[in-house]
């Protein structure tokens, strides 16, 4: 093999080498900007979960409450019949 030919391979090998690099930095951005939107999806997410299990607490001690009358209430008419 020649030096021109060797030049002419190594020429070639940096440009394939060049283009995929380009090709990788490309396809690197498109995947952080989807890592960047999933990651603002999942941060909406857990404060839609946060109040969502705030609400069941509230009607979790709601029922609760309404048992203890309940309750309550029946022991009176018990008393009272």
């Amino acid at each position: 093999m020649s030096i021109d030919d060797r030049l002419q391979f190594l020429l070639q090998s940096t440009e394939s080498l060049h283009s995929n690099m380009e090709s990788f930095q490309t396809e690197l951005r498109e995947l952080k900007g989807s890592i960047d939107r999933l990651h603002s999806v999942v941060e909406i997410d857990a404060e839609n979960i946060r109040r969502l299990a705030n609400i069941a607490a509230a009607h979790n001690d709601n029922f609760e409450d309404l048992g203890s009358r309940l309750d309550r209430l029946e022991r009176k008419a018990k008393g009272s019949s």
